[in-house]
């Protein structure tokens, strides 16, 4: 068993006044090279997504092929669109988009494979060496900060993976081990994360220690990380909850990258979104998307259809246009790119917080600091050469597949073609208003806020927002374009209502979700009032607007 009092300067009894310094993990030029590293993958993998990224192709086809896909995300199709009428990233007639996506696809797919293995064996090389030195060597401090740069590299090659799908699902052997590497990163990871559960919450070091008079607790940042391991768990202390997060982040980012590897699972995911948006459109507007009768009309009930089952019409249509445009937003790379760039963000803020009470040898450049960063040089000259060496022009090996052999025998439909709803207000809508769900959680994580602290209310806030709320706002918006496509108002009229409608709804969500939330009593509040105050508007809105029609005004159809 080990002993403390054989070989080390301190013992567990001593709480150190300082952090000793341990260049191998907090040095300066370590920390950049896993900064820069991480950042040049954020900022390829935006760049593609950017300039070659094509929604259109099916992501598991051959590699060199332009097959189109059966069920393309209509999110990433919106936002390409938004994208085409930017200056510099539209296309370009002497450089059509299949050609321009095949020869960019294959430049950033090398700079990326190149960069996640770079990720990959620095994250194993970091945790295992960590492991190794489990003795005095690192104490709390270090231990804290290599599990920040080891999460970094997995965050990133775990984005790496989803990027490389198409290339990994043509190559089977490559993916294997990759997967196994990533695997067993999560694995080391997510113990070191749960040993720190047991650090308690005093600060890092002494901050008034020179002040008398003031008793100030024992720093924790000199200790032998191992002191701790062998310690209790205190399950209310923020230590605790805050690394129940972080292993619940690891979980669920490892398990959604895993399954988006597998086409069963998008491919499924994908396919039933379109179907719902499919249904959707058929209750609204007629048997297919080429009807321009619309079935729905607050003036005609079907026949042995009541009162009220033609007002829940229109929540049918909003449920199955929300449901599908949540799920195109789970399967989407907007998402990938997304939780890739604010995850680093709040990792590289946090490490910036970590240095300030680091050791001052921490800090100088010595020749294990100066050493990681030009051994940097080599990859990053490799990336830079491979755009400028690129063949201008790539010929696909195979054109697009025609609709028929997608869509089966007999069908002529263009999947493409079905997107056009995109460009719809209420596809708009619910994208922007699903789009803010995503940015409230990104920020609520990279904003280190004492009312983040916790376990439990932070993430009910958070599940309250996401699952209940946004939903609610979401079908709200759907229901109002329903019933607002009926009406005769002059068009500016009709979209200052639906510009009203938006900003009122962002607006009261946005205080709701920010609101104090301290007592049980306003907490109660979150959970059942407001969503019932929201519902009940609603309802009297859509049986206004029907009594309205029925007395024979003149403002609807």
């Amino acid at each position: 068993m080990w002993d403390s009092s054989d070989y080390c300067t301190s013992t567990c009894e001593d709480y150190p006044e300082d952090i000793p310094s341990y260049g191998d993990i907090g040095g300066i030029g370590v920390t950049l090279a896993f900064v820069l590293t991480a950042w040049m993958v954020v900022l390829v993998l935006i760049g593609y997504y950017l300039k070659a990224f094509d929604p259109k192709l099916d992501p598991f086809r051959k590699e060199g092929t332009q097959k189109l896909s059966k069920y393309p995300n209509s999110v990433d199709y919106f936002v390409n669109n938004l994208l085409q009428k930017v200056p510099g990233l539209g296309n370009d007639s002497s450089n059509p988009v299949p050609c321009r996506s095949l020869r960019l696809g294959g430049i950033f797919n090398n700079c990326v494979l190149m960069f996640a293995d770079i990720q990959s064996f620095t994250a194993l090389a970091i945790l295992i060496s960590a492991y190794v030195a489990m003795g005095c060597d690192i104490v709390a401090y270090h231990w804290q900060y290599m599990i920040y740069l080891a999460w970094m590299a997995s965050v990133t090659h775990l984005a790496s993976l989803s990027f490389l799908r198409n290339h990994l699902t043509n190559n089977f052997v490559k993916c294997i081990w990759r997967l196994t590497a990533m695997a067993v990163i999560q694995i080391l990871l997510s113990v070191a994360v749960g040993l720190a559960t047991t650090f308690g919450d005093n600060p890092w070091y002494r901050e008034a220690d020179q002040l008398i008079g003031i008793e100030v607790p024992p720093a924790e940042g000199g200790r032998p990380a191992i002191c701790y391991f062998k310690q209790g768990v205190d399950v209310n202390s923020i230590t605790f909850s805050s690394g129940v997060k972080m292993i619940l982040l690891l979980l669920w980012g490892f398990s959604i990258r895993i399954a988006k590897m597998f086409e069963r699972f998008e491919g499924g995911l994908r396919k039933f979104a379109y179907r719902m948006h499919h249904k959707s459109r058929i209750l609204r507007y007629g048997v297919d998307d080429g009807s321009t009768t619309q079935i729905w009309d607050p003036r005609a009930r079907r026949k042995g259809q009541g009162f009220f089952g033609h007002l829940l019409e229109p929540f049918k249509i909003a449920i199955l246009v929300v449901l599908s445009i949540q799920l195109d937003f789970l399967t989407s790379f907007l998402a990938e790119v997304y939780w890739l760039l604010f995850t680093i963000i709040y990792i590289t803020t946090r490490l910036v917080k970590f240095r300030i009470p680091s050791p001052a040898d921490d800090n100088k450049w010595t020749f294990g600091q100066v050493l990681p960063l030009i051994l940097l040089v080599a990859p990053i000259a490799i990336a830079i050469e491979s755009f400028y060496t690129a063949p201008k022009t790539h010929t696909p090996q195979m054109a697009h597949t025609n609709t028929q052999q997608m869509n089966g025998p007999g069908s002529g439909l263009d999947p493409v073609a079905g997107l056009g709803h995109v460009d719809s207000l209420a596809y708009r809508g619910v994208f922007f208003l699903a789009a803010l769900s995503y940015i409230e959680v990104g920020i609520y994580f990279v904003l280190d806020q004492p009312d983040t602290e916790g376990l439990a209310l932070p993430l009910l806030q958070i599940a309250l927002s996401i699952l209940l709320l946004q939903p609610l706002y979401q079908i709200y918006w759907v229901v109002c374009d329903v019933f607002l496509s009926k009406a005769i108002w002059s068009r500016p009229l009709k979209l200052t209502t639906y510009d009203t409608l938006f900003l009122g709804s962002s607006a009261i969500k946005s205080h709701l979700s920010h609101a104090e939330t301290e007592s049980y009593q306003m907490a109660i509040c979150h959970i059942v009032i407001f969503p019932m105050l929201h519902l009940s508007v609603l309802l009297f809105n859509v049986v206004f607007f029907s009594l309205l029609e029925l007395e024979g005004c003149c403002f609807l159809l």
